[in-house]
Formats: C-alpha cells, structure tokens, sequence
C-alpha cells in the first residue's frame, strides 16, 4: 500500500470489503470500489497497484476485525459452555454478513499453496487455541470435559464452516445453542428400552 493517510486507505477499504462481502472477486472491479468508496480511479491507484493488492489488503483487515472480536468474546463474561455458544453465533453472524468472504478465504489459500501470502492465516491458527481454551476452563472447573480436545477442536470449526455455507436461511434465532448442545450434549436421544435392555446385557 501506497504511503498515504490512513483515513482514506480505511475508507477504501471499507468499500473493497463491502463489495467483496457481496460479489464474487471476478465481479469487482477497481471502478466499482473508487465508486463505492466516492475517490477517483486515480486515487484509489496510488493506494494499491491493482485489485489483487486491495483484495489481499481486505482480508488482512476484515481477519483482524473478526480476531478481535472472537478472543473479545473469549475473554468475556459467562461460564465457558456460554462463551463457547457466543463464539459460534459470532462466527456465524460474521460470515452471513458478508457471504462471499468464505469463496475470498478460500481463494487466497489455494493462492498460499502456491507461495502467495495468506491473509487470514493469524485467525487460522488463534481460533482453534481459542476453543482449546474454553475446552480447557471446562475441565478445570468440572462443567464439561472434551474426550480428544485436538480432534473436536477441527471437528466443531469444520462443522460451523459446512453450516455457514449449506445451512437453512433465514438462520434460527437458537441456531448457536443448538450447535453447541449437539455438539457437547451429543446428537442421539436415550430410550428407556434401549437402556432397559443394555443393562440386561
């Protein structure tokens, strides 16, 4: 980037993050982002060479953006099975509020694979110790202990990415808890015959 004042970098942005959020990356071009962003063309050069440039710029914003307010929920209030909940429902909320910025990510780690640099990689690797974390105060204060922390970390992210991108809209309003509570609670129900008949077994 271009030395030139923060404000109007931010400003640019801003717009780049707006139109990405919203279109696919083919579909934005320069123009469209100094119009949304009400600088000249010219201007918005001497910020960034080109569109990969802004596109990469973008996503080192918006992952900062996100990381700060996971490790903010993190850091909060509330035993660690509500503050995992919240950190679900965030995770979610962030990613319907912009729905290409999964496809963005994604585009910029096939880009890594072949040398580039990966804008989101600092929340790829702080979320899963995040939820370690909370895994972890679980355990010490006797609320809910995970079996295999290291595979259930993969397994509930992995989870939350497939139902960001497949899942029922408009979301319920309970979608979070849900998640959580098949996740820790497990997914199938206890019948009485069926306890009934292991106990004679």
């Amino acid at each position: 980037m271009r030395t030139k004042t923060l404000d109007q970098a931010d400003k640019i942005l801003g717009a780049a993050t707006r139109l990405f959020g919203t279109h696919r990356f083919h579909e934005v071009r320069m123009e469209d982002i100094a119009s949304e962003a009400e600088v000249g063309k010219g201007t918005l050069y001497r910020y960034f060479a080109d569109k990969e440039e802004l596109y990469r710029a973008m996503l080192g914003r918006s992952s900062e953006r996100f990381l700060r307010r996971m490790e903010a929920i993190v850091a909060g209030g509330g035993t660690p099975r509500q503050r995992l909940e919240a950190l679900v429902g965030a995770v979610i909320e962030e990613f319907d509020a912009e729905p290409h910025l999964l496809d963005l990510i994604q585009r910029a780690e096939v880009l890594a694979a072949s040398g580039a640099a990966f804008p989101w990689q600092e929340p790829r690797e702080r979320m899963p110790q995040l939820v370690r974390g909370l895994f972890e105060e679980a355990a010490a204060e006797g609320s809910f202990g995970v079996r295999d922390p290291e595979i259930t970390v993969w397994m509930l992210l992995g989870g939350i990415r497939a139902l960001i991108r497949f899942g029922d809209r408009p979301r319920p309003d309970d979608l979070a808890r849900r998640v959580v509570d098949n996740f820790l609670d497990g997914a199938t129900e206890s019948r009485c015959g069926e306890r009934g008949a292991s106990a004679l077994r």
